[in-house]
C-alpha cells in the first residue's frame, strides 16, 4: 500500500480503527467480499488493510465519503446477499452460457483473473432483460465468483480485468429494458465495488454500434473510464491480454474461451459461515 502523505496514511488508519462502530451501525454486518472484517475466526488482518485501502483510495482519503461509502456497501450486501448470488442461487441458462471467468498465474499484474462477458449472444436473446433484478443478481454472483479468484493479499492479483464482446450485435436501437439492467449493474459495481477494476475491453464494437460505450461511459466516474479500451477488432485484444486464446482474442493461448472457463469456483471459509447463517435462520 502505498500513500502520498502523511494524511492519506491517517485516515486509512482511523477508518480501520472505526471499523467496529460501522460494523455496528449496519447491523453487525461485517462481510466484505467474502471477508471478515472483524478480528475473530476466520480474520485475515492483512486482507482487510487492503480492501479499506481501496475504499480510501477510491474516494481520495475523504474520511467521511469513504465511511459513508463502506457503511452503503455493508448495508447493500447485507439485504441484497451477493453471497447466495453467486453460490447458492441457479441463474438462468441463457445468463450462464454467457459469462466466463479464467485464471491465468503466469499473466502480468491484474491480467490474471477475467471476467469475460458475451454480450453478443447476449443481447440478441432479449427476453433475458425482462426482469431487471434477476439480471442483476445473475451479473453480481458472477462478480463475487471472479472476486473470490483475487488474492488480495498479492498487488499483483487484487484487482480483475474484464472483456465485454459485441461479437455479432445487430445494429439496432438500443431497448429500454436493456438500458435500465446495464445502468442498474454500473450503477451497483460503481457504488459497492471500488478499486476492484483493473482495465475493461470492450471489443467487436461495431462503428456504428457507439451507443454500446457512450451508455457506459455515461453512468461511471472519471478513473473509471480511463481504464476502457474500445476494440473494433476482436483479435487485437492479445495485444493488452496475452492470456486471451489465440484463435479468438489473438492472445497466446492455444486452449479456445471455453476451455478456459473456470466453473468450479469454491466459496471462502467465511462465505460458507454467512451461508449456513442464511439457511439457519430460514429454518427458524
Amino acid at each position: 500500500m502505498e500513500f502520498a502523505n502523511d494524511n492519506e496514511r491517517q485516515v486509512f488508519e482511523k477508518v480501520l480503527k472505526e471499523l467496529p462502530s460501522i460494523v455496528e451501525k449496519c447491523q453487525g454486518y461485517d462481510e466484505l467480499y467474502g471477508y471478515k472484517l472483524l478480528p475473530g475466526e476466520l480474520y485475515d488482518e492483512k486482507v482487510v488493510e487492503v480492501l479499506i485501502y481501496k475504499f480510501c483510495k477510491a474516494y481520495k482519503f475523504d474520511h467521511d465519503q469513504t465511511v459513508m461509502t463502506l457503511s452503503a456497501t455493508l448495508e447493500w450486501r447485507r439485504k441484497f446477499d451477493p453471497i447466495s448470488a453467486a453460490f447458492r442461487e441457479k441463474h438462468d441458462d441463457a445468463l450462464e452460457a454467457v459469462g466466463v471467468l479464467t485464471r491465468d498465474s503466469d499473466a502480468p499484474a491484474n491480467l490474471k483473473v477475467i471476467t469475460w462477458n458475451l454480450y453478443g449472444g447476449l443481447l440478441k436473446n432479449k427476453e433475458v432483460f425482462s426482469d431487471a433484478q434477476k439480471f442483476l443478481r445473475y451479473r453480481i454472483g458472477l462478480m463475487e465468483r471472479g472476486l473470490r479468484l483475487l488474492d488480495f493479499a498479492d498487488p499483483t492479483n487484487n484487482s480483475m480485468t474484464q472483456v465485454h464482446d459485441y461479437d455479432g450485435v445487430s445494429i439496432w436501437r438500443m431497448d429500454p429494458q436493456i438500458k435500465k439492467c446495464t445502468k442498474e449493474v454500473i450503477n451497483v459495481f460503481q457504488s459497492y465495488y471500488p478499486e476492484l477494476l483493473h482495465a475493461k475491453y470492450f471489443i467487436n464494437v461495431p462503428s456504428l454500434l457507439t451507443w454500446v460505450y457512450d451508455v457506459v461511459k455515461t453512468f461511471v466516474s472519471e478513473e473509471t473510464r480511463k481504464k476502457f479500451v474500445v476494440l473494433n477488432d476482436g483479435k487485437k485484444l492479445g495485444q493488452y491480454v496475452p492470456s486471451a486464446p489465440s484463435a479468438e482474442y489473438g492472445g497466446k493461448s492455444k486452449s479456445s474461451l471455453k476451455e478456459l472457463n473456470v466453473k468450479e469456483i469454491k466459496p471462502s471459509e467465511y462465505d460458507i459461515y454467512m451461508l449456513e447463517k442464511t439457511v439457519n435462520a430460514e429454518i427458524e
